[in-house]
């Protein structure tokens, strides 16, 4: 490998914060970096800004892909040189970079897979807090059960040869959760795991989102994601309740990020309806009163017992402090 760290940024209209994420990735300091931005169907000045980037140094490498982040993805890890590859979208950061000593870690690492903890605006993400097992199996449970704080597919270091070696690409059919079935995959095939409590990742909140606007083909991709994952899963009985919780959590992101933010009637019908798909049914059979405890899982036991009413309330209640998170970011 040429260099010790490649780091793959999709870029798609992002004019006003590509530069910012190229300089973010330390880039200009280390010569052992390498900065592979592929755009994958700008209408706007992203590819004249990122063109000017890479004369400026040559380990930042201009590419283009076909519409599609994953698309865009699996043409960073074709170019990749770096012994370590890691994500970064276009209108995030990395932060602290040098002072975390990553290179130092990721040179002396015996790992296929680093995790750093990240924020989400202001608020800190402490994963290294959450994880206590130490047996492989057992974190890929947690990381399952707990899919929208550990199954990004940012803020880790993924070693190239294993990627390469198992073929492991991001599957170009999938719209949504297309990193967490990508990270999966890379964990069935991965040896140890190492989590680090520095904090080298922003995601940046932004009204804008494809995911907080209303999409009237989001829960058929999303389906389409689940069952992809099942079969993935499919021959590790091991993670059987885990995928239950997994897809359930995608089922409150159906709820958050489309049914209940849409300005159409019968939301509670169309719950009710998703419910009762087979691979609903079977995921709210493995849960029962024993999580109620989980209050992530609360709504769907609501919807377990039919109380639809109930679970709706919490759904929009979710809603409004969502907006809010977003709002007081912001206005930071």
């Amino acid at each position: 490998m040429d260099k010790l760290l490649s780091v793959i940024i999709p870029a798609y209209n992002c004019e006003s914060t590509i530069k910012q994420a190229i300089m973010s990735t330390g880039v200009y300091q280390s010569d052992n970096v390498e900065v592979i931005v592929v755009n994958n169907g700008s209408t706007d000045n992203t590819k004249l800004i990122v063109k000017e980037e890479a004369l400026n140094n040559k380990n930042i490498i201009y590419r283009e892909s076909k519409k599609g982040v994953s698309n865009a993805r699996n043409k960073g890890i074709e170019t990749a040189k770096g012994e370590w590859i890691s994500f970064l979208d276009a209108d995030d950061c990395f932060i602290n970079y040098k002072d975390n000593k990553i290179h130092e870690t990721l040179l002396k690492s015996k790992y296929d897979l680093l995790i750093y903890n990240y924020l989400v605006g202001q608020s800190k993400i402490d994963l290294y807090s959450m994880i206590k097992e130490v047996e492989h199996s057992k974190i890929i449970m947690k990381m399952l059960e707990n899919p929208t704080k550990f199954l990004t597919v940012w803020g880790k270091f993924y070693r190239t040869s294993m990627i390469k070696e198992n073929n492991i690409r991001f599957n170009k059919l999938l719209r949504y959760s297309e990193d967490s079935e990508f990270l999966i995959r890379y964990l069935l095939a991965s040896g140890q795991i190492e989590f680090n409590e520095s904090y080298i990742y922003k995601y940046n909140l932004s009204e804008n989102s494809t995911v907080r606007s209303y999409n009237p083909q989001l829960v058929a991709e999303y389906e389409k994601a689940i069952k992809q994952i099942k079969i993935d899963l499919e021959n590790y009985p091991t993670y059987k309740y885990s995928l239950s919780v997994f897809i359930l959590m995608q089922i409150n992101l159906i709820m958050v990020h489309n049914i209940f933010i849409s300005n159409g009637t019968n939301r509670i019908g169309k719950l009710k309806s998703i419910c009762k798909k087979n691979y609903v049914r079977d995921a709210l059979n493995s849960i029962g009163l024993r999580d109620a405890k989980n209050i992530r899982l609360l709504p769907l036991l609501l919807c377990k017992y039919h109380m639809y009413i109930f679970a709706s309330l919490i759904y929009k209640i979710r809603i409004f402090y969502n907006e809010k998170s977003i709002k007081n970011d912001k206005n930071k």
